[in-house]
């Protein structure tokens, strides 16, 4: 293919973002939600708002790997701190976050601390310090960089944040108003989640990847509808703005 994965996987993020929307961007690995991000000013949502410690609005050339960057300081709108960013989040001034994620289940919770025994887990996390926009922000966005069956759990072994709990009415009985998870976007395929059983749903298959390339490689069945349509696959505009000026550095494709 003429485009990474990575590629895809920041096109069909940036395609949904609206103009005007305010969201975060933050973690390691978040090139992928700055990718798209940046992206979506340049083509449909010139006013999307981005937040970023310790910049609201960094004014960066390319895209970066983390919000610890010094040079989101260098020229921004206005200094922020993650106390601001908190604030905005638990009085419901966020539309949007990004996450990616240890485990991922298949209503959409997914695992950043530790997997296995919590006395004695197999693998520690980073954790989460902004468990807050996943029950307070209008929706968020799943981005696991890998799709197998160590991602992709029936059950994830600590809840970091809330997707749809434990199925239907889940988020609803727990008390919580938004949305939750919109989309969990992968290197094979972009899910959406069943309006009625609130699983996980296959949406499209990106281009090359069968089915079972799907869900051979995850540990719960996913609802798969009767039609799968290919991921629509990036422009020469989108392809063009991503490589010359948002990542010019070639860190989404490796």
């Amino acid at each position: 293919m003429d485009y990474s994965p990575y590629e895809q996987m920041v096109v069909v993020l940036a395609r949904d973002l609206g103009d005007w929307e305010r969201g975060h961007v933050g973690g390691v690995r978040a090139e992928i939600p700055w990718a798209a991000c940046l992206l979506a000013q340049k083509m449909q949502a010139p006013n999307l708002q981005i937040m970023a410690p310790p910049g609201m609005q960094p004014q960066v050339s390319a895209i970066v790997h983390d919000v610890g960057d010094y040079r989101l300081t260098r020229r921004c709108e206005a200094l922020r701190n993650f106390g601001d960013i908190f604030r905005d989040s638990e009085r419901g001034g966020l539309d949007w976050f990004f996450y990616s994620g240890l485990q991922i289940d298949k209503y959409g919770n997914f695992n950043l601390h530790f997997v296995g025994d919590w006395k004695k887990p197999t693998i520690r996390g980073p954790g989460l310090v902004f468990a807050a926009a996943t029950t307070t922000g209008k929706h968020f966005y799943l981005y696991p960089i890998h799709h197998d069956k160590r991602v992709f759990v029936e059950k994830v072994d600590f809840i970091s944040g809330a997707g749809h709990l434990d199925g239907p009415k889940g988020r609803e009985l727990a008390g919580i108003t938004t949305e939750g998870p919109r989309l969990c976007v992968t290197p094979r395929c972009v899910f959406d989640f069943d309006p009625e059983s609130k699983v996980m749903r296959v949406k499209s298959l990106h281009r090359g990847i069968t089915l079972d390339d799907v869900v051979g490689n995850m540990g719960f069945e996913p609802v798969i509808p009767g039609n799968l349509p290919t991921t629509e696959p990036p422009t020469s505009e989108e392809l063009h703005l991503l490589r010359d000026e948002i990542d010019p550095h070639r860190i989404l494709r490796p």
